[in-house]
């Protein structure tokens, strides 16, 4: 069967021509569109590094003071910091609750910083774009988060037994593999600080897996350095990080809950502003960023990409086969039965569109060697660039490729099986009768 597939094609070159250039042009375009796309569904479906599905962030506000409401008799350090802990230990029992952290700054980022970092083993060795967290230790953050110990470090339940000192952090394995790539554990690491470079240094004294700052954001350098262990003497809003109980929908929460969160953490001059799932912040962080509308853009543009693709491959090989009902006719009158005919006509599709997708790679590959492959929603090498699939030229070109023939090669058959299947129908009689 190949060798007659290949010999028909050969015989037909002339006719195939105008189809083979066509998905050779199909090949480099689909690159084009689907290469970004592929990225960043990539990027926004991985695993962050934390376990997301069981948080809440209960966002608390408080009365201006010239507010109705607003009660004179909290408006003092003292009483402010027992509302905080109060705060804390209402949120600890609602139902449902695994455990509660406060979020000055965290994981969301909302005030996290990008810094770069001097190592004091090679203080040549300064990289950019590692993101620093604040986090009251003594608050069980890294719980109830869910975030993991990484080999040779400290257990979570160990590093969160005592306060981080001001000069120590907690990195995640990303930053450790940039810095020391040959060394395990953490004894002697440490950095020069930024602050006071010529007089003290940062100790690490845990190692964390990797956890991705932002969705679309492909980095996971992140330094966790200890928040003042009491809050502000006057606080205006903060958020609570609530990690519910296994089993528990984080989505549907509040409403089931409603007047539970409402009534127990509505003290003083606070109440309850929003409570969010962290998936749900997660997605309106990359609609502000405008990662949701690309997205769209994105899927709606190669959808009708590949819906004008199987349209196209259709009308040619309607037009091709139409050509050959003679041929077809003759074969039927041979005793070639309809299987067989759909089936060669089937082999000679996908053997040109093979053959076109090798050339349309080899172009696209030049142009890829002088721009790059694509980074996804975001510039991502402006981050500390961490191991990944994308960030290995090889191995982005080889899977994207394989994702692209095997899109190509579905479209192909899709818009091959209408035609041969018309074809294959038409009895010897009919296709022979002008001859």
């Amino acid at each position: 069967m190949l060798r007659i597939i290949i010999k028909n094609l050969w015989n037909c070159r002339s006719r195939n021509a105008w189809l083979f250039a066509e998905l050779i042009i199909v090949t480099v375009l689909t690159w084009v569109i689907l290469d970004p796309s592929i990225v960043g569904i990539y990027d926004i479906n991985s695993y962050p590094g934390y376990d997301p599905d069981r948080i809440v962030n209960i966002e608390i506000d408080s009365y201006p003071p010239n507010s109705s409401q607003y009660d004179d008799e909290y408006d003092n350090p003292d009483k402010a910091r027992k509302l905080y802990e109060n705060l804390i230990s209402k949120a600890s029992h609602l139902p449902y609750v695994e455990s509660v952290t406060d979020c000055f700054a965290g994981i969301n980022g909302s005030s996290s910083m990008s810094i770069s970092l001097k190592s004091a083993d090679s203080a040549d060795k300064d990289m950019p774009g590692l993101f620093m967290a604040n986090f009251d230790i003594s608050t069980r953050p890294l719980t109830t988060y869910g975030l993991e110990a990484a080999e040779g470090s400290p257990s979570i339940k160990e590093l969160e037994s005592r306060p981080l000192g001001t000069n120590e952090l907690i990195i995640t394995e990303a930053v450790d593999r940039a810095y020391w790539p040959d060394r395990r554990g953490i004894n002697g690491k440490r950095f020069i600080d930024p602050f006071r470079p010529d007089t003290a240094y940062l100790n690490v004294v845990g190692i964390i897996k990797d956890v991705r700052y932002k969705a679309h954001v492909r980095t996971n350098a992140l330094v966790i350095r200890g928040a003042t262990p009491t809050p502000p003497q006057y606080i205006n809003e903060l958020t609570l990080v609530v990690r519910l109980q296994e089993g528990i929908d984080a989505d549907s929460y509040f409403n089931d809950h409603h007047d539970h969160i409402t009534e127990d953490l509505s003290i003083g001059n606070f109440f309850v502003r929003s409570v969010k799932s962290q998936r749900q912040l997660m997605e309106e962080g990359e609609y502000i960023c405008g990662i949701t509308s690309k997205r769209d853009i994105m899927l709606f543009v190669a959808t009708l990409f590949l819906l004008n693709l199987v349209l196209g491959v259709t009308g040619s090989v309607w037009l091709q086969t139409g050509k050959r009902i003679n041929e077809l006719g003759v074969l039927r009158s041979y005793g070639a039965s309809r299987s067989k005919i759909m089936k060669m006509l089937f082999g000679e599709a996908l053997v040109l569109a093979s053959a076109a997708f090798v050339i349309g790679e080899i172009i696209y590959l030049q142009y890829a060697f002088s721009n790059n492959l694509s980074e996804g929603f975001e510039e991502n090498s402006m981050y500390l660039p961490t191991a990944s699939w994308v960030n290995d030229f090889t191995a982005h070109f080889a899977i994207v490729s394989a994702i692209i023939y095997v899109i190509l090669i579905i479209c192909v058959c899709i818009g091959t099986y209408f035609p041969a299947r018309h074809a294959s129908r038409i009895s010897p009689v009919d296709a022979l009768r002008d001859e």
